[in-house]
């Protein structure tokens, strides 16, 4: 991903696991703070905002540079003057940090469980229209934002799971060993509407017993698997679940 933002507390306590997502400072943001996500938003809107201008920079440059004349400046306008780079003494094209495309960005959401953030109506709604975040006047496709949310209860009262709002928009789950057989039925029961709930409980158990002392491994469900993907199911991303 070009950029991640990073919603938790704790960030400081992982950030040796998280180092290769290169996740700038200013990035990272507390999920008590009240004007968190607008401030995700805000962010994510001025990345459109400078691939515009870049755009723009771009027309400009093609037009300068088609009748540029090195002998004779005289036409040129302070404007113009954009494009000359005093260090270089040239006149250089615009430059923009993705190469004038739109950046991937992602955010991750660690222990958010029992902050004003997970149940917050800002935040639900962030869940529910992410792909529409950076939106263009024009109609062409959003950047949108992945989310990434990492809990430890998949439901449970007041701030502590996962609200059904935001059950609702998975795209996909990575689910690890729980001794909580309630919650993986009804984990699986509402990933059902997408994939056979007897079929999910399969791919779990073979997980789970596969190689019963290790505790990382996690079976990776995708409701949205792309036509090449053999199977919707993973075992630790890498290896495909098949069935008969």
């Amino acid at each position: 991903m070009d950029r991640v933002f990073c919603l938790s507390d704790t960030f400081d306590s992982n950030k040796k696991m998280l180092e290769n997502l290169e996740i700038r400072p200013e990035d990272i943001l507390s999920p008590n703070d009240p004007d968190a996500v607008d401030k995700i938003v805000a962010e994510i809107d001025k990345e459109r905002d400078d691939l515009l201008e870049y755009r723009e920079k771009v027309k400009r440059w093609k037009s300068f540079n088609k009748k540029l004349d090195i002998n004779n400046l005289e036409y040129i306008t302070a404007d113009l003057l954009e494009f000359y780079d005093p260090v270089t003494r040239q006149f250089e094209a615009p430059k923009h940090r993705y190469n004038g495309r739109k950046p991937v960005v992602g955010l991750l959401c660690d222990d958010i469980q029992s902050t004003p953030l997970i149940g917050s109506k800002k935040f639900k709604n962030l869940c529910i229209k992410c792909r529409h975040v950076g939106s263009f006047e024009n109609g062409e496709p959003p950047i949108g934002v992945s989310i990434f949310i990492a809990v430890q209860n998949y439901v449970a009262s007041g701030n502590e799971g996962i609200p059904k709002s935001i059950r609702g928009n998975i795209n996909c789950c990575a689910i690890w060993k729980s001794g909580n057989m309630k919650e993986i039925d009804l984990l699986t029961t509402e990933l059902s509407g997408v994939l056979p709930k007897e079929e999910i409980l399969e791919a779990y158990n073979y997980v789970m017993n596969k190689d019963p002392n290790n505790r990382h491994n996690f079976l990776f469900v995708d409701l949205t698997p792309k036509k090449q993907h053999p199977s919707p199911y993973r075992m630790n991303y890498t290896e495909w679940i098949l069935h008969s």
